[in-house]
């Protein structure tokens, strides 16, 4: 399963691109209803059914169920003759059970919103869209419709432009051997990659597809396989074009790094005015300036004082081809998948290597999952003895890393799984099964747990509670500030994990997020990076956490305080750390790292969750994760001072990924993101 709260984004974002063409029915008063199936991977998760009336009126209903959870909504539209919005409505509840209640209406020339999240009003002089941001499954159809009526650009409210782009045909066919030709559209301004529709030559809307999330007319889930494979060769071709702008690469003599304070991740100290040559994809040279020389040739960077880091580590991510650059741009070199469709996975990889599309170094984590109806999406699942094999077989043919156990597999199967994948010479880590406690886990073979509610849950749940829902975050929202974390049963825990070495992935943006958060609000932390991105992909940072019970905020936040203690607790005992985010790619990496810093973790113990102890953890620290000769040349040069304050981390001037070098300015500008602040005169300039 995706990562919580990317996958809960992601859910809102794909329930709104299953979009109808909005064309009225046929005739006055007539009606027409159109059903599409939701598709989670291979497996039928939901539908969507929306009804047109003949008086301009749309009806939607939208619903699925994946991984114990998914939106609700039903809403109502109507529209103007030129295919925008004069009104809109919705109720019911979105995927993290929030409740939704969203209004749009246009009056003369002001249009008037309102919505758990935001409201506003504004004076129209020309056509706009208004995208819910509780959206029913058919508004970015009803948007391509519009947009073909009145040119390809379009204002959106509440802020922020779309275009449109025809891009290429393909012949699909359905279930019963119907053929039919489809156009892809490419919706640009309502995030940083391209939303993609797909209708039929006639302009109606068919439907969408994704690896993970499709959304077709009833009997055409054979569409697709095509629709995935032309969609990949858009995108390749465009990763392409953006690696070939971006990527600088250095001459046969190589990169030196003038004049720079160079981290000695060992003693955890600054080498000041040092210089780092890089030849190939190592480190060849580590020297004070003054006596190491660039080699005859070279391309040198004059550092100007800024700090020189290793790259930094994302443990817990699920990766699309989209959060290559994102990651590049904040200094991540190296990321862990921890669940994904393992062809796209394989394929990313591939791409990332050999630089035809920008991205971090990959490590992979197979997904293992369990059958039913509570069970996440995934191609490869386990109920059988057999099956474990056979699933552990197939991620270790393809050179992963580890698995990764999930929520539905039966807790008579951990046991094996472990011993097979440790045969391999893979890591076993994941969610704790549901009816399992972690003490079970770890005892039946974990190496690593992901995520903090895992470890409270432990104490809260019982062999009783199917965490497979909701409530592996809501109890632990509800009940872990009333945890004795000094308790012997905790404590005897904390010494069991130290004692079989156990490796933690907190994840604590997720919690922060889900505990904390409020709709309508951005956490304070973020408001210096989500003023900066696209104005509809900024909505995604204020639709809130999980639902408050009435009087209960104040546990909420106990809770989560409670979680900062036990992360202090568990490092300060011997537990390993390991940053990842389980967020948005790059984005929230800089404010996971700041949570272990509120947490009690000085900057330099921050620094390592994210550089040299997950090197150590995944055995390749004699390959990466610190700053010496004949290890990998993922740099990165910060302007500012980390060790004093991890804060500065944010200010990522320039990536080195494999001994190419990346502009975080440059990349940010070509996804759209609003100019960091203006970095001093003393910024890295690169002469040839």
């Amino acid at each position: 399963m995706r990562r919580l709260v990317w996958f809960l984004s992601l859910v809102c974002a794909c329930a709104t691109s299953c979009a109808t063409s909005g064309r009225p029915a046929d005739g006055p008063g007539a009606q027409r209803v159109e059903r599409r199936e939701v598709i989670m991977q291979t497996r039928r998760s939901g539908a969507s059914v929306t009804t047109f009336g003949g008086d301009g009126s749309v009806a939607f209903e939208f619903r699925f169920v994946e991984n114990g959870r998914g939106p609700d909504i039903r809403a109502r539209a109507r529209l103007a003759a030129d295919g925008t919005l004069i009104s809109y409505s919705a109720e019911g509840t979105q995927a993290r059970g929030m409740p939704v209640h969203e209004t749009f209406s246009v009056e003369g020339s002001r249009a008037r919103w309102k919505s758990t999240e935001e409201q506003g009003d504004v004076r129209l002089d020309g056509p706009a869209f208004y995208v819910p941001n509780n959206s029913s499954p058919e508004i970015y159809g009803l948007l391509l419709a519009a947009m073909r009526r009145n040119g390809d650009r379009m204002r959106l409210l509440p802020a922020g432009e779309a275009r449109l782009e025809r891009e290429r045909e393909v012949t699909v066919s359905s279930t019963s051997g119907a053929k039919k030709v489809l156009v892809s559209w490419a919706i640009t301004g309502l995030d940083m990659d391209p939303i993609r529709v797909f209708t039929g030559r006639d302009g109606a809307y068919f439907g969408v597809a994704d690896e993970w999330f499709s959304c077709l007319p009833e009997g055409w889930s054979p569409a697709i396989e095509p629709l995935l494979a032309m969609q990949k060769q858009l995108a390749d071709a465009r990763e392409r074009a953006m690696a070939a702008k971006l990527a600088v690469r250095s001459p046969a003599a190589g990169l030196a790094i003038e004049h720079a304070r160079v981290l000695d991740s060992e003693l955890m100290r600054w080498l000041p005015d040092h210089t780092v040559i890089v030849i190939g994809d190592k480190i060849s040279a580590i020297g004070p300036s003054r006596t190491t020389r660039a080699p005859a040739g070279a391309r040198v960077v004059d550092a100007g004082g800024q700090a020189l880091l290793p790259g930094l580590w994302d443990m817990h991510t699920h990766n699309r081809a989209s959060d290559g650059p994102l990651d590049i741009a904040t200094g991540v070199t190296t990321a862990r998948d921890l669940a994904n469709d393992p062809d796209l996975l394989d394929d990313l990889k591939r791409r990332w290597d050999e630089g035809s599309a920008i991205g971090p170094h990959l490590l992979r984590s197979g997904f293992i999952e369990g059958r039913g109806p509570s069970a996440a999406a995934s191609k490869i699942t386990a109920e059988t003895e057999a099956e474990a094999r056979a699933a552990v077989d197939f991620y270790a043919a393809r050179g992963y890393e580890g698995i990764k156990i999930y929520n539905s597999i039966k807790p008579a199967l951990v046991p094996l799984l472990a011993r097979l994948a440790h045969e391999k010479g893979m890591r076993v880590s994941g969610h704790i099964p549901a009816f399992m406690s972690a003490e079970d886990a770890v005892r039946a073979g974990y190496d690593e747990i992901q995520h903090m509610n895992m470890v409270f849950l432990n104490f809260l749940a019982d062999s009783k509670t199917d965490t497979r829902t909701h409530l592996r975050a809501s109890l632990v929202a509800e009940k872990a500030g009333d945890l004795d974390l000094h308790s012997r049963r905790v404590q005897d825990f904390v010494k069991l994990l130290v004692e079989r070495k156990i490796v933690l992935d907190p994840t604590m943006y997720v919690w922060e997020l889900l505990f904390v958060s409020r709709p309508g609000e951005v956490l304070p932390e973020l408001r210096w990076l989500v003023e900066r991105l696209p104005p509809q992909a900024q909505r995604q940072y204020i639709m809130g956490g999980l639902p408050v019970p009435a009087g209960r905020e104040a546990a909420f936040r106990r809770s989560y305080a409670a979680l900062l203690a036990m992360l202090k607790m568990l490092h300060d005992a011997g537990v390993p750390i390991v940053a990842g985010t389980d967020a948005p790619a790059g984005l929230t990496m800089n404010r996971e790292l700041e949570i272990y810093a509120e947490a009690g973790l000085t900057p330099a113990q921050v620094i390592h969750t994210a550089t040299l102890g997950p090197a150590r953890v995944m055995k390749l620290d004699r390959l990466s994760g610190s700053i010496a000769v004949g290890k990998a040349a993922d740099l990165i040069l910060v302007d500012g001072d980390p060790l004093a304050d991890v804060r500065d981390l944010r200010n990522v001037v320039t990536t080195v990924r494999g001994g190419v070098m990346y502009s975080a300015a440059a990349i940010d500008q070509a996804l759209g993101i609003r100019p960091r602040a203006p970095v001093p005169a003393t910024a890295p300039a690169a002469r040839p």
